[in-house]
């Protein structure tokens, strides 16, 4: 009685307006009684109404994972690949065009763009004019296009080969023509769990300099948390609380981003490295814990990040629209084409139809909208 009690007062808190303590966000991730998961489910969905509305946003863009040679060796990777083993690939300059080309014809707004750590992606033996090339490829082509591209990790690894620093790095990129950046590569914000997962991988600290360095100069992220392998309900709730950390400081220090999104990556084992897969002991997201984690997300984040995403792609289309009723207000973008989830085993597919994921919406009686990355409406031809 003393926990439902508890319960009760951290959801009555939290629609108050108040921001969850570390300890709250625990309370709440560790329930199991399906009346106060009931509770919590309510009570993230009313949060998402007061802070962003009813409406339900989408984007159409696309994936450009342009090499899975990597020199990194993460536990939960299938996607990478050395160079000359069965299934490594490097995109030159015209495949990049033509999917590009491809993706504005179907009504694209924006290229994400990421890739493998290839150490041969160099121009003169260095690896930023190689990034560059990527950037101008495209903005050449297709300025109007916006291009979400290189995360903290691909980042560090460009300053590290060319010995830059980070500020060198992004201000170049931005300058060449990248509009925002990827929140991937925090998988979990909590070096334990970094050890095991991504020993190779930057540390939290790192991921947290590179992210506000980018903020400072004027480019916008995403954010990420890679959910339910090896983490516990208190690294998980460490893990938003940095990022609303992260947050607070762009907002407070008035710099000209910010974080505009968070989006849960709830972990595919099925092609996962044999270690680790066994030591989680799923081949895919258990669909209640991400829904749980979703609501809890928005409860604790949603004062500082409005905009909640889930991942079509790992939970499934239907659960995707699932949790649209737990705390998120976007569905996503049409990807058309998807790698690094997919070679996991992911079975939530590639590519969707913008009409699919406007039906999807529709389903759950909520009106939708395409929105652009900035999440700024855009308007029907």
């Amino acid at each position: 009685m003393t926990n439902l009690l508890n319960v009760d007062d951290i959801l009555e808190r939290a629609l108050g307006g108040y921001d969850l303590s570390p300890p709250e966000g625990v309370v709440l991730l560790t329930q199991t009684e399906p009346e106060v998961i009931a509770d919590i489910r309510n009570t993230a969905d009313t949060l998402r109404q007061q802070q962003v509305g009813d409406i339900v946003t989408y984007i159409i863009n696309r994936n450009i994972n342009f090499t899975n040679i990597c020199e990194q060796h993460c536990s939960f990777c299938a996607f990478r690949r050395d160079e000359g083993d069965t299934g490594a690939y490097w995109l030159d300059w015209g495949q990049i065009i033509e999917k590009t080309t491809d993706a504005v014809q179907r009504g694209a707004t924006e290229i994400c763009m990421q890739g493998g750590l290839n150490l041969q992606a160099k121009i003169n033996r260095k690896s930023l004019p190689y990034y560059i090339k990527l950037v101008e490829t495209i903005k050449q082509e297709f300025p109007q296009i916006h291009l979400h591209a290189f995360s903290p990790q691909e980042v560090q690894f460009i300053a590290r080969e060319d010995g830059l620093s980070y500020t060198e790095v992004i201000t170049t990129l931005r300058d060449a023509g990248v509009g925002s950046m990827p929140g991937t590569a925090a998988e979990v914000l909590n070096d334990n769990v970094r050890q095991i997962l991504c020993p190779e991988k930057i540390d939290t600290a790192t991921w947290l300099e590179i992210v506000t360095t980018a903020h400072q100069l004027g480019l916008n992220s995403t954010s990420t948390m890679l959910s339910g392998h090896i983490e516990t309900p208190q690294q998980q709730i460490e893990h938003l609380e940095k990022l609303r950390s992260l947050q607070k400081t762009a907002i407070n220090q008035g710099y000209p981003a910010q974080i505009t999104e968070f989006i849960l990556l709830p972990f595919v084992g099925q092609e996962a490295p044999k270690p680790l897969r066994r030591r989680v002991g799923t081949d895919q997201p258990v669909l209640k814990d991400a829904l749980l984690l979703t609501a809890v997300a928005r409860i604790y984040l949603g004062n500082w990040i409005p905009n909640h995403q889930p991942s079509w792609v790992k939970l499934g289309l239907h659960g995707a629209t699932e949790a649209l009723g737990w705390g998120c207000n976007d569905i996503g973008g049409t990807l058309m084409e998807e790698h690094i989830t997919t070679s996991a085993g992911a079975i939530g597919g590639t590519c969707m139809e913008v009409q699919t994921l406007q039906a999807a919406i529709k389903s759950v009686q909520r009106p939708y909208q395409q929105r652009d990355t900035l999440y700024q409406q855009v308007r029907s031809l």
